[in-house]
C-alpha cells in the first residue's frame, strides 16, 4: 500500500484514445515542457505511430494496452499515496485514479470535471474511440481487458461530476439509472464553493480531481481538441480548484485534454501544475 508521504509525477502523453489525432500528446509535452520546468516524471513511452486495427471495437486498442500496462508497472514498483499526472486524452486518467481508489479502499471521492461524459461502453460508442469510456471503467464497466485492471472499481456514491455539457442518450440514461450527482456550469458559475461543499458531504477522507481542459469556455480557453460551448470560466475554475486544494486531503491531481497553445504564462496551467508539484 502507497504511503500518505509518497508521491509520484507521472506523465503519460496518451493520445490515441481520442482518435487519429495527436494534438493531446504534443499538449502534454508542452505542459511538461512550458509549466513544470524542474520536476521530476515518471515518463511512459508512447508510441506516436498508428497501427490500425487489432481486431477489437476501440481504435488503437493494441498500443493502448501495451502502455497502459507499462503505467501499471510504474504506479505498482514506485507504490505512491499521491499522484501528479499530466497525461494526453482522459483515458490516460484510467490507473492513477484505478490505483488510488484500491490503496484507499474505496475511501476516495472522486471529482470529475468535464465537458462530456465519459461513460460509454465499446458497445455504446458512437466512435469506438477510448476517450468516451474512461470513467464507466472505473465504474467497473467496460472492455474486459482493462476493466480487469481495475481491482477495485468506484462506487456511483463516491463520484461528482461537474461541468458536463455534451451527452449521449445512452450516458443520460446511465447518469440517471446511477443517480449520479452531477454539478452545472450554472449551479458553479453562480456558486464556485458549490463543489468542495459537494465533497465534504460526501465524507470521503481523500479526493482525487480529474481535470479535462474541455470543462471550460472555448471562448476563453480554446486550447482543446473538442471544445463544447457554454463552459466554465477560466476564473471559475480557478476558485473551483483552490477550494478543493485547501480541503487538505487532495491525493491525486490529473490534468488531460490540452492541446498545444503556443505560451508558457497561462496562469491557470501554472496554478494547476503548482498544486501538481505541491501535492
Amino acid at each position: 500500500m502507497g504511503q500518505k508521504g509518497s508521491k509520484i509525477n507521472l506523465f503519460y502523453p496518451q493520445w490515441q484514445g481520442g482518435g487519429p489525432d495527436l494534438a493531446t500528446f504534443f499538449g502534454a509535452h508542452e505542459l511538461k515542457d512550458y509549466y513544470c520546468q524542474g520536476l521530476s516524471f515518471a515518463e511512459i513511452a508512447v508510441s506516436r505511430e498508428e497501427q490500425g486495427p487489432a481486431g477489437q471495437q476501440i481504435y488503437e486498442f493494441k498500443q493502448i494496452m501495451a502502455q497502459t500496462e507499462t503505467a501499471g508497472e510504474a504506479l505498482n514498483t514506485f507504490k505512491p499515496g499521491r499522484i501528479f499526472t499530466i497525461g494526453g486524452g482522459c483515458d490516460a486518467g484510467i490507473l492513477s485514479a484505478a490505483y488510488l481508489n484500491e490503496i484507499f479502499r474505496g475511501d476516495l471521492a472522486l471529482v470529475w470535471l468535464d465537458a462530456h461524459g465519459d461513460l460509454n461502453t465499446p458497445q455504446s460508442s458512437p466512435s469506438g474511440y477510448l476517450y468516451g469510456m474512461p470513467l464507466r471503467i472505473l465504474l467497473g464497466e467496460g472492455e474486459p481487458a482493462i476493466t480487469k485492471l481495475v481491482s477495485q472499481p468506484y462506487e456511483a456514491s463516491q463520484l461528482i461530476m461537474a461541468g458536463l455539457r455534451d451527452l449521449d442518450q445512452a450516458e443520460q440514461e446511465y447518469l440517471a439509472q446511477k443517480k449520479i450527482r452531477v454539478l452545472s456550469v450554472e449551479a458553479l458559475t453562480a456558486k464556485p464553493s458549490l463543489l468542495g461543499e459537494a465533497v465534504k458531504d460526501q465524507g470521503c477522507s481523500n479526493l482525487y480531481i480529474h481535470l479535462d481542459l474541455d470543462v471550460l469556455d472555448p471562448e476563453q480557453f480554446p486550447h482543446v481538441p473538442a471544445a463544447v460551448a457554454g463552459g466554465l470560466a477560466v476564473s471559475t475554475l480557478s476558485e473551483i480548484i483552490d477550494d478543493l486544494w485547501a480541503n487538505d486531503n487532495l491525493c491525486g491531481l490529473g490534468i488531460f485534454e490540452y492541446s498545444t497553445s503556443g505560451r508558457d504564462h497561462i496562469k491557470l496551467l501554472r496554478q494547476l501544475c503548482r498544486i501538481g508539484f505541491e501535492l
